[in-house]
C-alpha cells in the first residue's frame, strides 16, 4: 500500500493507516446499518406476534429517520469546538443506552421509540463526521475508495442482523436479537484512538500536532512539507471568509450545492431505506422464490457488500459521475421490469407461479444497482464536493432533508401502495431514478484525483491575498 514517485529523491507514501483510519471511522456505519436493518425482522416480530398497529410498526420503523435527522443537525454546532474522533467516540454511551431501551422495552411502543431515536442521533451524526474525517486524511488518489468504506460497512451491519435474525429464527425472544444486535454499537469504542485530521490541527494553528498527523498518515519517510504548505494555503483561503449570499451564489459553489442535495434527496426517493427497514415482510408478501424470505435478506445483504466493494474499487477509476449516472439507470431499469411483474400477476395470478423468480430477482438486483453508485457516492459528496466554508453546514442540512424525506416515505408507503397500486408505485419510482441518472448526468461534479485544495481552488472564491503573503 504504497505509492513512489521520483524528482530528487524517491518519495514514498505509505497508505496502511490511511486505510486502518477509515476502517475505524466508518464502524460508525456498521452501527448504522444494524439500526437500519433490525427493524426488517423486528417489524415482522410485532405485526406477527405482537398484534401490534400498522401505526405502531411504521412509527419504530421510521422514527430512526427523525433520530438522525437531528443527530445531522447537532453536528455543525459541536465540529470546530470538539474534534471529530472524540465526538464519535462519544456517540457510544448513547447508543448504548439506546439499545437497552430497545432490548427491555417489553415491546412498549414508546420505549422502542426512545431507544430507535437515540440510535438514530448516533447515526446520523456519523453520516457527517465521517466523509468529514476520512476525506482530511485520504490522499487524493484513494480519497474516493476511503470515502466509500462508509456504505461498506453500512451494508455489513445490514447484513449482521439479517444474519442474526435467521439464526434465532425464534421472533418472540425480541430480548435476544435486540441484545446481539445491540453489541454493534460497541465497535465504535477504537475511534478514540484515532488522531484529529492535519487539516483540523492547521484551523487551530497547532503546527506541530499537524505534521504528527500527517506523518502518521503518510508514514515517516515522506516528505510532509508540500502538503503542509498546501493545507496551510487551504486554511487562509479559508479563514477570512464569512458565509454570504455572494459565495452561495457564485456559479460553482451552486452546482456543488445543488449536486449535493439532489444526489442525496435522490437516495431517499428511490425507496431503499424502506425497503431495508421491511425486507423480510417484503419477500414474506411478494414471494422470494425458492427461498424462505429470511433467507432471500441474506442474499440482498450479501449482494449489497459485494456491489459496494466494486465501487470502491471502481470509483477512481471510473470517475463518480458515470457511477452515479448507471447506478441510477440500472435502479430503475429494475423497478419498471418489477412493476411489470406486478402487472402480469394482478392480470392472472397464475404468473405468480409461472415467473416466481422474478420479484426476488428484480429486487435484489435494484439493491446492487443502487451500492454500484448511488449508495456510496452519496456519502462521499459530503467529504470533498462542497467549500470548506459551507462543507459542514450545507452537508448537515442535505443529510437532514435526506433523513426526514425519508421518514415521511416510511409513514406513508403503504397509502401509496393502496392508492396507486404495487405497479404503479413503482414505475413512479423508477421514474424519480431516471430523472436522478439525468441530474446526475447534467449536474454532477466530478473531483476523482483533486486534492482539497485543488477543489477549493476550483470554486474561485476571492480571498485576501495580502493574507496569504503573511
Amino acid at each position: 500500500m504504497t505509492s513512489r514517485s521520483t524528482n530528487d529523491n524517491v518519495v514514498e507514501i505509505r497508505r496502511l493507516n490511511q486505510y486502518f483510519g477509515a476502517v475505524i471511522a466508518s464502524l460508525g456505519g456498521f452501527a448504522l446499518g444494524v439500526s437500519l436493518g433490525w427493524n426488517s425482522s423486528a417489524g415482522e416480530t410485532m405485526r406477527s406476534h405482537m398484534d401490534a398497529t400498522g401505526t405502531e410498526i411504521g412509527l419504530v420503523g421510521g422514527i430512526l429517520n427523525a433520530g438522525a435527522c437531528l443527530g445531522v443537525i447537532l453536528v455543525p454546532f459541536l465540529v470546530g469546538r470538539v474534534g471529530r474522533p472524540t465526538i464519535m467516540s462519544a456517540t457510544m454511551p448513547i447508543y448504548a443506552l439506546g439499545w437497552i431501551l430497545i432490548c427491555f422495552s417489553g415491546m412498549k411502543t414508546v420505549y422502542l421509540i426512545i431507544g430507535r431515536i437515540l440510535c438514530g442521533v448516533c447515526g446520523g451524526m456519523f453520516c457527517i463526521l465521517t466523509p468529514c474525517y476520512v476525506a482530511e486524511i485520504a490522499d487524493k488518489k484513494i480519497r474516493g475508495r476511503l470515502l466509500a468504506f462508509f456504505q461498506i460497512f453500512l451494508n455489513c451491519g445490514v447484513m449482521y442482523t439479517f444474519v442474526t435474525a435467521h439464526a434465532i429464527g425464534e421472533q418472540e425472544t425480541m430480548w435476544r436479537y435486540g441484545s446481539i444486535c445491540g453489541i454493534a454499537c460497541f465497535l465504535i469504542i477504537p475511534t478514540k484512538s484515532l488522531p484529529e485530521s492535519p487539516l483540523y490541527y492547521l484551523s487551530k494553528n497547532d503546527e506541530i500536532n499537524a505534521e504528527k498527523s500527517l506523518r502518521w498518515c503518510r508514514g515517516d519517510s515522506y516528505n510532509i512539507q508540500d502538503e503542509i504548505d498546501e493545507m496551510k494555503r487551504l486554511i487562509l483561503m479559508t479563514r477570512p471568509k464569512k458565509l454570504s449570499l455572494k459565495m452561495l451564489t457564485n456559479r460553482r459553489v451552486l452546482r456543488s450545492l445543488v449536486t449535493c442535495f439532489g444526489v442525496t434527496l435522490g437516495q431517499q426517493f428511490s425507496g431503499v431505506n424502506m425497503m431495508i427497514f421491511y425486507a423480510l415482510t417484503l419477500f414474506n408478501t411478494i414471494g422470494s422464490g425458492e427461498l424462505t424470505g429470511s433467507e432471500q435478506t441474506l442474499v440482498v445483504g450479501a449482494v449489497q457488500i459485494l456491489a459496494s466493494l466494486l465501487a470502491a474499487f471502481l470509483v477512481d477509476v471510473l470517475g463518480r459521475r458515470i457511477l452515479l449516472t448507471v447506478s441510477t439507470l440500472l435502479m430503475g431499469l429494475f423497478l419498471i421490469l418489477l412493476g411489470w411483474f406486478f402487472s402480469l400477476r394482478d392480470t392472472d395470478p397464475e404468473y405468480d407461479d409461472i415467473y416466481f423468480w422474478m420479484a426476488p430477482t428484480w429486487i435484489t438486483l435494484f439493491f446492487a444497482a443502487f451500492n454500484l453508485g448511488l449508495g456510496p457516492i452519496s456519502w462521499s459528496l459530503l467529504g470533498d464536493l462542497l467549500p470548506v466554508e459551507v462543507k459542514v453546514s450545507a452537508g448537515a442540512m442535505a443529510v437532514a432533508l435526506g433523513w426526514l424525506v425519508a421518514l415521511l416515505s416510511t409513514l406513508t408507503f403503504d397509502e401509496m401502495i393502496i392508492s396507486l397500486g404495487s405497479t404503479k408505485a413503482m414505475w413512479l419510482t423508477a421514474g424519480i431514478c431516471w430523472l436522478v441518472s439525468l441530474f446526475c448526468a447534467i449536474v454532477a461534479k466530478d473531483t476523482t484525483g483533486k486534492s482539497l485544495t485543488e477543489i477549493q481552488e476550483d470554486f474561485g472564491i476571492e480571498f485576501n491575498r495580502d493574507i496569504e503573503e503573511t
